[in-house]
């Protein structure tokens, strides 16, 4: 192989790359902007504003397919309504990446009170992938977001 023809497939590779990274790091927002879905900053995953239902279960589809197979986080502070349809769709994605095999989970950041309990009554908090992270403890930080 010629160093010409490596070096314009080295800059195939990277330029697709970049192409993955830009796109992954582009909020996605759908239903005329009831729902906000960004990268987080401090580790692998998203943040979700606003709301998950039917109208916008597509863009949460496709947000959590452009994520990474090694596990990563979701952070659902900024959550104002969810539907099951979407919820089973976390917990589905949840149980991709523990059917994929090792130590892979899903994990739900500030889970509001309400998601907490209908994970919990439908049992869907036992999914074999699916984590949910305790509560802040009052006067404690949570990860990922600036303290007052």
């Amino acid at each position: 192989m010629n160093t010409t023809h490596a070096a314009s497939a080295s800059a195939l590779v990277i330029a697709a790359l970049i192409e993955r990274l830009v796109i992954a790091l582009t909020p996605i927002t759908a239903a005329a902007r009831l729902l906000r879905i960004t990268p987080l900053a401090d580790c692998a995953g998203l943040r979700i504003e606003g709301e998950l239902d039917r109208s916008t279960l597509p863009a949460l589809r496709r947000a959590l397919a452009s994520m990474a197979s090694d596990g990563f986080c979701v952070d659902l502070s900024g959550l104002t309504f969810i539907d099951t349809a979407c919820l089973r769709a976390l917990v589905s994605a949840a149980t991709a990446l523990h059917d994929g095999g090792g130590d892979r989970v899903l994990t739900l950041r500030s889970v509001p009170p309400q998601v907490r309990r209908l994970l919990e009554l439908t049992g869907w908090h036992q999914t074999p992938g699916l984590r949910l992270q305790a509560p802040a403890r009052p006067g404690r930080p949570t990860p990922g977001r600036p303290h007052s």
